[in-house]
This record gives C-alpha cells, structure tokens and sequence, in this order.
C-alpha cells in the first residue's frame, strides 16, 4: 500500500509538471530532435520530475554518453564545491596560487574568475586550441600557452583555460580533478556509472571526457537548476552559480557567465547551456524549473579503459593540426548510414561519437546564431513553458 501511494504521488506530480508544458511547442521539439539519427537518449525535466525521456533503437537509460565539453561545466563546479567548503579560494585569486609554473610570468596574474569567464588572454588558434586533444600531454600544451592579450578584457572559447582547472582543483583539494568530481559531485548525486577520460601521458582530462548516462546528466542539469543544492543539501556555493550562470560577456551568438553559456534571455528567464561537438546538449531555464539533455550515439569499449591511445596516429601528431585533423577524419569516417556496422581499432581507444552519425543540426565552428538547426531548438525549449497562442 505505502509502495502503491508513493507511485502515485510522483506520477501525480510528474502529470501537474507536463501540465504546465506547451504541448504545441512540445510536439515540434520532440519531433525535431527524434528525427536526428544522431540523437542516442533525450530527457525534459520539470520541477525536477522527468516529464519525457527517450532512446534510439538499441540504446537504454543505462547507456553511457559522452559529453565532450559539457565536462568543462562539471570541472568549474568543482571551484563553486571548494568555495562552498570553506576552503581559501577566491575568484579574484591570481592564479599562480594555483600554479607554481606561472609564479614567475604576467600569466599567474590572471584571476580565477577571468579564467572561468574566458578572458585569461591566453593565446587561442582557429580551433579554439582543439589541437591540444592531439598532444601527448594535454597539461604541458596547456602550461606552454603564451598570454597574447590583457586578461579581462575580451571573451574567447579557449580550451586551455579549462585544462588549467586540473593543476587548480589539485592544489585546492591536494587530489586529482577526477577524485574530486567523484567524491563531491557524483557521490551525492548517486551517480556511480561513468567513465572519465585521461590524456596519454594520465594526466585527468578536465575540459573535456566524462562518459556518463544521460539520465545522470540530468541529475547535473536539475543540481545546477536547484541553486547548487541535492536533497536538501548545499553541494555548490549559491553566489558562485548564480554568477556563473549570467550573462557576463558577449560573444557571437551567445553571452558567457563563468563556463556557462547563456543562449537566450529576456527581462522573465534565461537559456543556460550549451550544444557541443557532435550535438550534445545540456540546456536549463532555472526560472521555470526546466532541463533538457541529449546525448548522440556513443560508442567506447569500457574495456579499454579511459585512457587516449591514438595507435600509429601518434607518430604523425608533430604535423599541423588541420593535417592530423583531416588524417583522423579519413581512418575514422562516419559512416553513410547511421546502422552500418561499426568495425572498433584495437589500437586506438579515444571517444567516437562520429560513427553512428553526427547531428544532423549541429554546424562545427559556427556560432550558434548561425546555425539553424540549434536556433531552432533553442527557441523551441525557451518556449516549452509559454502559454499557447490559442
């Protein structure tokens, strides 16, 4: 009788949820992103009751994902768990604090907050310092790059600036970055199956990597929407997330908090979040108590473990980037139809979201104001609370 009543109060409270949805808006965007064979698992919560969830064929709520740089959110999190735990950090902290190998340069005069909204001034290519993926060492690439510009100044996508979160949570926390999401995020929001991603030479990954359900990324999505707190308890400092999810800086297409994004806005609510490589996405309303995530189909053999092995590519990693980039993009193709059999390399083990298919609305290198598909379903979720017309 208690199992059957407790039932029945969450499926009351999921029906007076989907109650206050757009059913119009709802059916274009269900539709929309159903009809991308990129799309692995998509979920729409509201008050923090799941109000949609949805797989490919083949795939279930126990299928992990891979985020790409929705990672970068997790890791900034971990500043605002510090701040919330009373340890001495601050985001006007210069962050030779942190690093010892900027104690003797202008670069560890950049302030923790500066690094966070992606105004360090650190040197940036064409690829937004993608490069760095194919480096051995991702934290050495991270330590060499040179400060081109006064920090605080300009915002600029810059990979970099997240790597530089792993030696910080390290000196904070004297544990590594994947520790530390592990015990202060991922434990008390019960999440227990994941993979986290480490460069050749083992050094944590923190601005991209984490291979996770996409049921347990909403669990992240809803913490973020309750202020920073689960079950009742404060895990991330409040001031530090909502600084972190302002409109602080304006780029092309969108506005940037503190490694939040923030697509939409007006005077009532705000579209925090962001799609990333191969159409993966993590968007929140917090005024309307609103996530949605997608992840697109996933392919890793766990068995490999979360280490990068680039095999024979790594003997070619000394050419330019765009020559390994378009090398990479010759052995590992996405297929021409998203069933094909996917044959998996015994000799490389990095993430493959390509093989079954990249989103057919995600447009690479492109702002989000320019790319219609993600226009699309940024307006479609900013309206999915908004009354009817009729």
């Amino acid at each position: 009788m208690r199992l059957s009543l407790v039932l029945l109060i969450a499926f009351s409270c999921t029906i007076k949820a989907a109650d206050e949805i757009n059913t119009e808006v709802f059916d274009q965007l269900k539709d929309y992103i159903l009809d991308d064979p990129a799309t692995q698992g998509v979920l729409i919560s509201k008050n923090n009751q799941i109000i949609f969830e949805e797989y490919a064929d083949g795939y279930d709520q126990n299928d992990l994902g891979t985020t790409w740089s929705l990672a970068k959110t997790f890791y900034a999190a971990l500043i605002g768990v510090a701040i919330e735990q009373g340890f001495d950090v601050s985001l006007d902290d210069p962050i030779k604090k942190y690093i010892p190998e900027f104690s003797s340069d202008d670069r560890g005069d950049v302030s923790l907050r500066n690094l966070l909204a992606m105004k360090s001034g650190f040197e940036i290519t064409q690829y937004e310092n993608q490069e760095m993926f194919f480096s051995l060492n991702n934290l050495e690439f991270a330590l060499n790059v040179k400060k081109v510009a006064p920090a605080g100044e300009k915002y600029e996508y810059n990979n970099v600036n997240t790597m530089l979160l792993n030696p910080i949570i390290k000196s904070i926390f004297m544990k590594g970055a994947h520790e530390v999401l592990a015990n202060e995020i991922f434990a008390p929001l019960g999440i227990s199956h994941y993979g986290l991603w480490q460069d050749t030479e083992g050094n944590d990954m923190t601005y991209y990597g984490i291979d996770i359900t996409p049921r347990d990324l909403m669990k992240f999505g809803q913490l973020i929407d309750n202020g920073g707190v689960w079950d009742g308890k404060q895990i991330i400092d409040q001031s530090f997330l909502a600084e972190s999810i302002k409109p602080l800086s304006e780029g092309k297409g969108e506005w940037f908090g503190l490694h939040w994004s923030v697509r939409k806005f007006d005077q009532n609510k705000s579209l925090v979040g962001l799609e990333v490589t191969d159409g993966e996405m993590l968007y929140i309303i917090p005024q309307e108590n609103l996530v949605f995530v997608r992840l697109t189909k996933y392919i890793h053999d766990s068995s490999k473990g979360y280490k990068v092995n680039f095999g024979p590519l790594a003997y070619l990693l000394w050419m330019p980037y765009s020559w390994v980039r378009a090398i990479t993009e010759l052995l590992a193709p996405a297929p021409s139809d998203g069933n094909d059999e996917f044959v998996d390399d015994p000799n490389l083990n990095i993430p493959n979201t390509q093989a079954k298919g990249i989103s057919i609305y995600h447009c690479p290198f492109t702002s989000p104001d320019e790319c219609e598909g993600v226009t699309k379903i940024q307006n479609l979720i900013f309206g999915l609370s908004e009354s009817s017309a009729n």
